[in-house]
């Protein structure tokens, strides 16, 4: 199944729930009611359903057999066989981004890290975690091989539910390593990205614990703003 075959309202449930997802807005464990889904988007159950059937593909949501549909929860092993995947994935296509990035996609990445730092000083954390999925994505894009990057892009998703179930309460990545890695791919030098990006996932893995984050928000008229 395909989002590319849904249609446009379809599409637009699909785009606001992954947004949601990326802004920590819809946490690991929130349950989506079809009714309730079905009346914010003006949509019809089965339709619901099918982009619901497509988001459990995807391992963004967990159908449960006469009990409905939750965002994903996943384990520490899930999470920790997800991160290994991710970092395996991206310190290839760094080494790729700076043999082969262009003028315009070092641009791309350029405008998100200024994004990120203009939400950061706002204190917008939503925007802040969405960007900095986006720049990682884009760093992707740099390496030429969207086999690799439609997978990454996936693995990026459950990323952000990974980081909602196990990250410590107050803990925040180095904010300069997009910075500092972005220059080294504009700097043509592929070992220097490396270590840079190891250290950022280093960092990322040493930052997760088993923590109770309580009960997630379950009203979706308030999480998606409808």
């Amino acid at each position: 199944m395909n989002v590319q075959n849904t249609s446009a309202g379809e599409k637009e449930i699909y785009d606001e729930i992954r947004k949601a997802i990326a802004e920590r807005r819809l946490l690991p464990g929130t349950k989506l009611t079809e009714e309730t889904l079905a009346k914010l988007f003006n949509l019809s159950r089965a339709r619901v359903r099918k982009v619901l059937l497509i988001l459990s593909k995807e391992r963004m949501v967990t159908l449960k057999p006469n009990k409905g549909a939750y965002v994903w929860q996943p384990t520490e092993l899930e999470a920790r066989k997800i991160l290994d995947a991710r970092r395996l994935l991206e310190l290839y296509l760094v080494e790729l981004a700076a043999t082969s990035a262009t003028t315009r996609q070092l641009a791309a990445l350029r405008k998100i890290v200024e994004e990120e730092k203009h939400a950061l000083a706002r204190n917008d954390r939503a925007a802040v975690m969405r960007l900095s999925g986006s720049f990682h994505i884009a760093l992707a894009k740099c390496g030429d091989n969207y086999i690799l990057q439609d997978f990454l892009q996936g693995l990026i998703l459950q990323t952000y539910l990974i980081l909602a179930t196990f990250e410590r309460r107050h803990s925040t990545c180095p904010q300069s390593d997009h910075t500092d890695i972005l220059a080294r791919v504009a700097a043509k030098d592929a070992k220097g990205a490396v270590e840079i990006l190891t250290r950022h996932f280093d960092h990322i893995e040493a930052d997760l614990d088993l923590v109770d984050h309580g009960q997630p928000v379950t009203d979706l008229s308030e999480i998606l703003g409808r």
